[in-house]
């Protein structure tokens, strides 16, 4: 996953059971407006078929450092996320666009 979102040659269907047609555009959205962003998960647990991420990305906008922090669950089935939910905190980066 962290390939995916980092800019990596991966194909999200080895990463996601269910690809919407919208994930590829909004990847390399977010990979024009931020050719440096970077995405780590500082933090994580299983709890069965449950992946529970604590992460943070960072980057630059016009000169401008950010982080932001968020949290992430999964829900794996194989090896393929079957279901994701995050809630990301998007304050620093708001203040820096």
């Amino acid at each position: 996953m962290l390939d995916l979102w980092n800019g990596g040659d991966v194909d999200p269907a080895d990463v996601y059971a269910s690809v919407a047609d919208d994930l590829e555009p909004t990847i390399a959205k977010f990979r024009a407006a931020f050719p440096d962003l970077r995405w780590e998960i500082d933090e994580w647990f299983v709890a069965g078929d449950r992946y529970v991420l604590r992460m943070h990305a960072t980057g630059t906008y016009i000169g401008q450092t950010f982080r932001f922090e968020g949290v992430e669950l999964h829900r794996v089935h194989g090896d393929r996320i079957v279901d994701s939910d995050q809630v990301w905190d998007l304050g620093a980066l708001y203040r820096v666009i």
